[in-house]
C-alpha cells in the first residue's frame, strides 16, 4: 500500500498532542499498552519513552515492522499481526491504542479483538478522522474522486460508537479536536507522486497523475488546512 522508506519521510504525526492528550487520559504510565497499526513506531516509541507505558506494537506489514523495531528502544516489542486476529491472551493489556488505522480494518473483527486482549476496565482509544469534515483537505481540489473514496473508508462518528458498542464495550465516549496543519507546496506535491496516502493508490486511473500536473498552479504555498480528529475511549466492563 506504501513505500515505507516514503511513509517514514513524508508522514508525521503517530507522536503529537493527539497521543499526549490519550496518554494523560488513560493515565497510561506504567500499564501495559498495545499500539495497533503501529506503522513505523513513532508511537510506539512516544508510549513507551516519553509516557513511561510497557508498549507493544503490532502491525500487519512486514515493512512496517521492520521500520518500527529500527525504531524503538531494544526493549520494546513490535510483533507481525494482523489487528483481526492478535496472537496475545485475554486481558494482556490495560488499553490499547488505534491511530489513523481503523479505516483500514474489519472492523467489527478488531474491535471485538481488541475488547478481548484488553483487562476488564480497560480502555480502547481510537484516533480517526471525522469524514464530515474531510472537504477542506488540501488535495480535495486537485482530485475530483478524492472526498468520495476518502470518506467511504473513514467511518462517521455515529457509526464508529455504534460498531464499538456492537463490539461489546460498556461505554464510549467520544472526543473533537481541531489541529491547525502546515506544509509547503513542494511537499505536498511530493506527498502526491510518492503516494504518501494509502487514498492516493484507489483513486480513478490518471487522476493522481493529472492532480500532480496541476498542483503548482492550483496549490497555495505553504499549503494551510484543518485536520478534523475525532478521540473514541471505549471501556469494557
Amino acid at each position: 500500500m506504501w513505500d515505507v522508506a516514503d511513509y517514514v519521510r513524508l508522514r508525521t504525526g503517530g507522536d503529537d498532542a493527539a497521543l499526549d492528550e490519550i496518554a494523560e487520559r488513560g493515565a497510561l504510565r506504567g500499564k501495559r499498552v498495545l499500539d495497533l497499526g503501529c506503522g513505523p513506531g513513532r508511537s510506539t516509541r512516544a508510549l513507551a519513552e516519553r509516557h513511561g507505558a510497557r508498549a507493544t506494537g503490532v502491525d500487519a506489514s512486514a515493512e512496517m515492522v521492520a521500520a518500527a523495531r529500527a525504531h524503538v528502544p531494544d526493549d520494546v516489542e513490535i510483533v507481525e499481526a494482523r489487528a483481526e486476529g492478535l496472537p496475545f491472551p485475554d486481558g494482556a493489556f490495560d488499553a490499547v491504542v488505534a491511530q489513523f488505522v481503523v479505516h483500514l480494518l474489519d472492523r467489527p473483527r478488531a474491535f471485538t479483538e481488541a475488547r478481548r486482549v484488553l483487562r476488564p476496565g480497560g480502555a480502547f482509544f481510537v484516533k480517526t478522522e471525522d469524514p464530515a469534515t474531510m472537504e477542506g483537505y488540501w488535495a480535495v481540489p486537485l482530485l475530483p474522486s478524492y472526498l468520495a473514496v476518502e470518506r467511504s473508508r473513514f467511518p462517521a462518528v455515529d457509526v464508529l460508537e455504534r460498531e464499538l458498542r456492537d463490539a461489546g464495550f460498556a461505554s464510549v465516549e467520544i472526543f473533537h479536536r481541531a489541529v491547525p496543519r502546515e506544509l509547503s507546496r513542494a511537499e505536498a506535491i511530493e506527498r502526491l507522486r510518492s503516494r504518501a496516502h494509502s487514498t492516493f493508490g484507489l483513486l480513478p486511473p490518471g487522476e493522481l497523475e493529472d492532480g500532480i500536473r496541476r498542483a503548482p498552479n492550483v496549490l497555495e504555498d505553504p499549503v494551510r488546512y484543518t485536520l478534523h480528529l475525532v478521540i473514541a475511549t471505549a471501556r469494557r466492563s
